[in-house]
C-alpha cells in the first residue's frame, strides 16, 4: 500500500475513534476508507476488526464502575458471546473473497439501519427511576442464545452489534441504560477479542495498517470527549449514516 493509502486510513481511524466515543459507528468510516485505499473487502474487514480492538477494550474500561453490578451477568453470558465470536471468525476465514464482496454491501446497509435505530433503542431503555430494577437476573437461555448469534455477526462484520445488544437486553433484563451499556461494552470486548485471536492468523491482515489504526483511533477516542460536548450526537450520526448508505449503494451498483 502506498503512503496516501496509509494517510487516508489514519484520518479515517482518527475520525472513527472520535465518533465511537461521541456517538458510535466508527466502523462505517474505517471500512470504506480501506476499500478506497485499495484493500479487498475481506482484507479490510479483518484488518479493521484487529485495528479497532483497543477502542473496544477502552469502551469497556470506561464503564468499569457500572460493571461491578453486572459481574454476575457478564460471567453467565460472556462464554456464549465468545463461542459466537469464534464461530463468526471461522466463518469469515472460510468465506471466499467473491462471496464476501457480494454480501458486504448488504452488511453495510444493515449496519447503517441499526445505527439509525440506536436513538429509538436508547429512548426505550431510558428510565429515570432505578426502583424495581432487576439486579439479579442474567437473562436465562434466551439471552445466552442471543449472545451467541450476536457474537457470530460481531466477528463476521461487527458494525451495529451495540444496538443489537442494547435492544436485546432491554427486552429481557429490566435495568438502566447505563448498566446495559456497561454489559454491552464488556461483551463487545469479548466478541472482538475472541474474533481477533482467530483472525490474527489470516495472511489477509495488513499489520502496518493495524498499527496505524491503533494509534489513530486512540487519539481520536481522546478527542471524542471534546467532540461530544461541542457537536450534537444526531449530527454525527447523520453524517455516518449518510456516508454508509452512499458506500453501500455504490458497492451494490458497481
Amino acid at each position: 500500500m502506498e503512503l496516501p493509502g496509509y494517510l487516508l486510513i489514519a484520518l479515517a481511524s482518527l475520525g472513527a475513534g472520535a465518533i465511537n466515543a461521541a456517538a458510535g459507528g466508527g466502523t462505517l468510516i474505517t471500512f470504506p476508507a480501506m476499500l478506497a485505499a485499495g484493500m479487498s473487502p475481506l482484507a479490510a474487514n479483518m484488518t479493521s476488526s484487529v485495528g479497532l480492538l483497543l477502542g473496544t477494550v477502552g469502551g469497556a474500561w470506561s464503564y468499569r464502575q457500572e460493571l461491578r453490578r453486572q459481574r454476575r451477568r457478564f460471567i453467565a453470558n460472556a462464554p456464549f458471546a465468545a463461542v459466537g465470536g469464534v464461530i463468526g471468525a471461522v466463518l469469515l476465514l472460510l468465506t471466499p473473497s467473491d462471496s464476501f464482496e457480494a454480501i458486504v454491501p448488504w452488511l453495510v446497509l444493515t449496519a447503517a439501519a441499526l445505527f439509525a435505530a440506536q436513538p429509538l433503542v436508547a429512548k426505550g431503555l431510558r428510565r429515570d427511576d432505578a426502583a424495581g430494577f432487576d439486579v439479579e437476573s442474567t437473562g436465562g437461555w434466551v439471552t445466552r442464545a442471543a449472545f451467541v448469534a450476536i457474537g457470530i455477526y460481531g466477528s463476521y462484520f461487527g458494525a451495529g452489534i451495540g444496538v443489537m445488544m442494547l435492544a436485546m437486553l432491554g427486552l429481557v433484563i429490566h435495568d438502566s441504560l447505563q448498566h446495559h451499556n456497561a454489559l454491552k461494552n464488556a461483551i463487545a470486548g469479548v466478541i472482538n477479542g475472541t474474533g481477533v485471536l482467530i483472525l490474527a492468523f489470516s495472511p489477509l491482515i495488513h499489520w502496518g495498517v493495524v498499527l496505524v489504526m491503533l494509534a489513530s483511533s486512540l487519539l481520536g477516542g481522546l478527542a471524542g470527549g471534546w467532540l461530544s460536548r461541542r457537536v450534537p450526537s444526531w449530527a454525527l450520526r447523520t453524517v455516518v449514516i449518510a456516508f454508509a448508505v452512499v458506500v453501500g449503494l455504490a458497492m451494490l451498483l458497481d
